[in-house]
């Protein structure tokens, strides 16, 4: 469930950042050079999704991965829970890359990475259009808003959600 939450942060970032740079999908992580100097909420809040999915502790993935490792661990499934392990951290790496490109790399006028393929020119007519005219609807940003939040804060009570899925968890698998 802790997962769910954070994919679903990480797609509705994803899907906002292609919305502001060409009014489409983004097809390539190329596509998302400087975007936390465009866009530094997206950009941190992408980082806080990503930084979530790799198990980093305050983040509710931490929370995620210790608890299929804890339980892999406790019923005896040591090579599983070293296998769990590697590839968290092989997927970390990834991450950062992807965080790396977002925060680190620039983005300069004079390349062209297809973010401005669906233009008939560089002009601006009706067909074009120019980086960070778009923006986004209230309630795409309030979503985004309380999903970080919620990936953020999971730490201060984090009994609440565990103890509803424990619960829904026991109704499903017991008769």
């Amino acid at each position: 469930m802790q997962y769910s939450i954070t994919n679903l942060d990480a797609f509705f970032v994803v899907l906002a950042l292609g919305y502001l740079i060409q009014g489409s999908d983004v097809s390539f992580i190329s596509q998302l050079k400087g975007q936390f100097q465009a866009n530094p909420i997206l950009g941190l809040s992408l980082a806080i999704c990503l930084f979530s999915m790799a198990g980093i502790p305050p983040l509710v993935g931490f929370f995620a991965k210790y608890r299929v490792l804890y339980s892999a661990i406790e019923n005896g499934y040591y090579f599983l829970a070293i296998v769990g392990i590697l590839a968290s951290v092989v997927s970390a790496a990834y991450y950062l890359r992807v965080i790396r490109v977002i925060h680190f790399d620039s983005y300069s006028a004079g390349q062209n990475n297809g973010i401005f393929s669906f233009a008939k020119n560089r002009q601006n007519t009706p067909g074009s259009l120019k980086r960070g005219t778009q923006r986004l609807t209230s309630v795409h940003s309030y979503v985004i808003a309380v999903l970080t939040l919620f990936i953020l804060l999971f730490i201060l009570s984090p009994s609440l959600l565990l103890n509803s899925s424990n619960l829904l968890a026991l109704s499903l698998f017991t008769a």
